[in-house]
């Protein structure tokens, strides 16, 4: 008995185009899995951060709702988002042109303010994201804030 036939056969029963088609989708499938499955982990880290948050044009009795210690949430969604630490109230300005001189300058608007908190947060970091609960906290990034009394949108304009 021959190992391989006339007829292409191995121990009369096998083709050998049989074989080459088997050892083809063992190897395509060896490649994909380990293509699929080689994913990069992503490692989370728990830290706390501070990060400031601007909103403006409000008015003084929102500036008199902030409460320093309160818990701070994304409006729309419910989200816990941090405790205020910190907060600062700015007057409101406005740029507007000045015809005599032919400039523009910046004018306060009157009983308008400009409101920045600081927030302290503990998150889960990777290396693409800042997270607080469901919300990525990212400089630039807009979403409606409220706590105990008030409700506004702003930015996030720092994170530490």
């Amino acid at each position: 008995m021959k190992l391989i036939n006339k007829k292409g056969m191995v121990f009369e029963k096998i083709s050998i185009i049989d074989i080459v088609i088997v050892l083809a989708i063992i190897l395509i499938g060896y490649y994909a899995l380990s293509f699929l499955g080689s994913k990069d982990v992503d490692t989370v880290s728990k830290q706390t951060i501070h990060y400031t948050f601007e909103t403006e044009d409000v008015n003084e009795n929102f500036a008199k709702q902030l409460k320093l210690d309160g818990n701070l949430y994304n409006s729309s969604k419910n989200y816990y988002v941090g405790k205020l630490i910190d907060y600062e109230v700015l007057p409101f300005e406005i740029i507007v042109p000045d015809l005599q001189k032919g400039v523009f300058v910046k004018q306060a608007v009157e009983n308008r303010y400009v409101v920045r908190m600081t927030i302290e947060a503990n998150t889960d970091q990777n290396a693409y994201n800042i997270r607080v609960n469901q919300e990525n906290i990212k400089v630039g990034a807009m979403f409606p804030i409220k706590g105990k009394g008030f409700a506004s949108y702003g930015y996030i304009i720092d994170i530490k």
